[in-house]
């Protein structure tokens, strides 16, 4: 209950997300996806395969809305036709949890912080 009223830190949202209560996943997981926290990925993807169809859809909304993708994720399919999405996710949480990302949740990897090559092969900045 603090952690909803903003009282708890991120250890206490964090653990909610695989609270014996569907209610209580979901408002975890509403408030992983509302903080943007890269942390809480992999235990997001743990949800997407949750025997609640809701908490599959607030757990999904909440990585998309922390990553910016889906990886072909639909919660209303059945398990067999998310396993190859599922299984996406957990290869994206692994190379996540490889390649940390800053506070702001951009990627603190080099890789991601150098601008593609031109046509030329100098590198070319558009942002």
């Amino acid at each position: 209950m603090l952690s909803i009223m903003g009282c708890g830190g991120p250890k206490s949202y964090r653990s909610n997300i695989q609270a014996a209560y569907a209610y209580d996943r979901i408002l975890a997981i509403r408030e992983a996806g509302e903080r943007r926290d890269p942390l809480a990925v992999p235990l997001l993807v743990d949800r997407l395969e949750d025997e609640d169809p809701a908490v599959r859809f607030y757990a999904i909304l909440a990585l998309e809305r922390i990553t910016g993708d889906r990886l072909g994720y639909r919660y209303e399919d059945s398990a067999i036709e998310q396993r190859e999405a599922i299984d996406r996710w957990r290869q994206y949480a692994r190379s996540a949890t490889r390649n940390p990302v800053n506070s702001s949740g951009a990627s603190t990897s080099m890789a991601d912080q150098t601008p593609p090559a031109g046509p030329t092969g100098k590198p070319v900045d558009d942002r």
